[in-house]
């Protein structure tokens, strides 16, 4: 009996020192410690400029940061930040955001232009920006995304403003005006907003 009681305190003991020095990794810390400032608690963004990138896949994440540490990617500060980071930096800060579970936080949206938005979404953007369900594919999650974020990025892709943005993202943004309008992707915007917390 008392053997078994000091096995589970043994097993118990080992689980919480793994946790803390997972947790309190000082190299992580220092890192990751520098983007919560803007993107928020563990990558879930509040700003309405910063993207969510808790959950973010690791490529995407080390694709977007080596394109705004190279220039190719138009940036405000991030081009500055990303340049201080070595390629094992990055690829550590991209491992622990690719755990971090996204909280989404509500937005303010038109139920109308987000019904018509979930539409468009099914019809033009699912096969790459799936909502429910895993993907193998280099997409971002768009759900609960902030606002401003979604338009300015949009804005960069019709307007060419931004090199590093796939071809095949850019013939499908070309095929989805040229079928509706540049004024329908506010659906879009609102639709994901939409799927933001409570």
């Amino acid at each position: 009996m008392l053997y078994q009681k000091y096995k589970y305190l043994a097993i118990i003991a080992g689980l919480l020192l793994n946790l803390s020095a997972n947790a309190s990794d000082p190299q992580i810390h220092m890192l990751v410690d520098t983007c919560i400032a803007c993107h928020g608690t563990d990558g879930s963004s509040v700003g309405s400029a910063t993207p969510n990138i808790a959950n973010m896949r690791e490529a995407l994440f080390i694709k977007a940061m080596q394109d705004m540490k190279s220039g190719e990617r138009p940036s405000t500060v991030m081009g500055v930040i990303a340049k201080g980071y070595t390629d094992n930096e990055i690829r550590i800060m991209a491992n622990f955001f690719n755990q971090q579970q996204a909280i989404l936080h509500r937005q303010n949206f038109d139920v109308q232009k987000a019904q018509k938005g979930r539409q468009l979404h099914n019809l033009y953007c699912n096969g790459c920006h799936t909502i429910e369900g895993p993907t193998d594919l280099l997409s971002n999650n768009l759900a609960g995304q902030q606002m401003p974020y979604l338009r300015h990025r949009l804005t960069e892709f019709i307007n060419d403003a931004d090199p590093t943005v796939s071809p095949l993202m850019k013939n499908a943004l070309k095929h989805f005006i040229d079928n509706n309008s540049q004024e329908s992707l506010d659906y879009l915007i609102h639709y994901y907003a939409s799927l933001g917390g409570k």
